[in-house]
């Protein structure tokens, strides 16, 4: 039996922001390339809409890994979530407070998550205050099997 993971990446790219309208609503981040996959059977990559989707083999119990570093508007709070299906996943989060504009930071989670055929995983981010920018200057999401159903 094959492990089953795979990656969305953003590296190295000065400039990339995400503007989140309102406080504590979440957007998903849309500027991610594609990164290793394992077999397309069990995790699918799907760089142009931003998530990785569990294929027709894949059910089964993920190590969840979101490594993320950028900027943010003055005295900001960044808040990053995964998200299966639409639905926040709360086990599965980071905060980053902010202070000078010119203050850089990182954030990074890491968990479990049980998942099945058909399930779309997502990172999004919100502030805390309205009308923000969240620049990344790398950002790594993967997905790797612990368990594989049968």
């Amino acid at each position: 039996m094959s492990d089953a993971y795979g990656e969305l990446c953003t590296f190295n790219e000065p400039g990339l922001a995400l503007n989140i309208p309102v406080a504590g609503a979440f957007v998903k981040w849309p500027h991610f390339d594609a990164g290793l996959a394992g077999p397309t059977d069990l995790v699918e990559v799907d760089a142009a809409n931003n998530e990785l989707e569990i294929a027709a083999n894949g059910t089964g119990v993920y190590r969840v890994n979101v490594a993320w570093s950028g900027y943010c508007s003055a005295n900001t709070l960044v808040h990053a979530s995964i998200h299966v299906n639409g639905v926040r996943q709360t086990k599965l989060e980071f905060d980053r407070q902010m202070g000078a504009t010119t203050d850089r930071g990182s954030g990074v989670l890491n968990g479990l998550i049980a998942l099945a055929v058909g399930d779309v995983v997502d990172l999004r981010f919100t502030t805390d205050i309205n009308n923000r920018n969240i620049t990344v200057i790398h950002l790594d999401l993967v997905l790797a099997t612990i368990v594989r159903s049968i």
